[in-house]
């Protein structure tokens, strides 16, 4: 059984250490596809920006999510979350003028590298200490 609140779903599972029953916890549906569609908003709005002010203020937006969802167990979506975030600037990035701006090794291997986004970190344990 399932339920939704403060943005995660709290679903039955089973402790990976010793195989006991706990609470697992993983961001919300409903949420996730919300936060990715504000960041979707958010670069397509704001697209024409100088790079280093786009990254600068990706990674703030990064660093607020990583806070709230960096919890126990929700690894995957977190890295999820950042995954999508990168093909979406590529995607709106190209779009700044009628020509493509970027191939997807030029923007992975030159644009990340030049200015990195922050890396996904757990950064509450609910259950261990």
């Amino acid at each position: 059984e399932t339920f939704d609140f403060l943005g995660f779903t709290f679903y039955c599972g089973m402790d990976g250490k010793g195989g006991f029953f706990r609470c697992r916890v993983k961001t919300s549906k409903k949420k996730f596809r919300s936060k990715i569609r504000a960041m979707k908003e958010w670069i397509k709005a704001n697209r024409t920006l100088p790079l280093k002010l786009i990254f600068k203020t990706i990674n703030a937006k990064l660093r607020g999510h990583y806070q709230y969802y960096g919890v126990t167990d929700n690894t995957m979506e977190v890295k999820s979350y950042l995954h999508r975030t990168k093909w979406l600037l590529f995607k709106w990035l190209n779009r700044r003028s009628q020509q493509r701006s970027y191939t997807i090794d030029a923007f992975f291997n030159g644009v990340l590298r030049t200015f990195p986004l922050l890396e996904p970190t757990i950064k509450v344990s609910l259950f261990y200490r």
